[in-house]
């Protein structure tokens, strides 16, 4: 379940730590709140994750001026629909992610908001609390 909030409000209530500075607006003042909602995430590898798969672009290039995308940049992109991610995976522009990651967040695990042209893809701005145990791969 995804639930409506202001950003505002979420920090308010659940005093989240940002796994990285944020920049001003970011995240947005209207996000989702997940509740047990299961997301899906590339993976670099077929049979396991690490670390570098939740490395955002802005981790990954520092340098760059993201401009009026920087709020997307330090965010991390989701689908939440398995089937949509596993077509993405056939595309020529996902041919380095090699497979899927299942993951289920919750308040703790930060916010999330659909952004983008299709309706399945999110962007999530993680914190701290996020466990990586509690993700599973998918077979492809």
């Amino acid at each position: 379940m995804l639930i409506p909030y202001k950003i505002s409000a979420y920090c308010e209530d659940f005093k989240p730590v940002w796994t990285c500075a944020m920049p001003a607006g970011c995240p947005p003042e209207d996000v989702l709140v997940p509740n047990e909602h299961s997301f899906f995430r590339l993976a670099i590898q077929a049979d396991s994750y690490s670390a570098d798969d939740f490395r955002t672009y802005a981790e990954k290039n520092p340098q760059r001026d993201w401009g009026e995308r920087l709020p997307l940049a330090v965010g991390l992109s989701l689908i939440d629909n398995e089937s949509k991610a596993r077509k993405n995976m056939k595309l020529p522009m996902f041919r380095k992610f090699k497979g899927i990651i299942a993951l289920t967040l919750n308040p703790a695990d930060g916010v999330v908001q659909q952004t983008g042209a299709h309706l399945s893809h999110y962007t999530w701005w993680r914190t701290a609390s996020f466990q990586m145990s509690n993700l599973t791969m998918l077979q492809l």
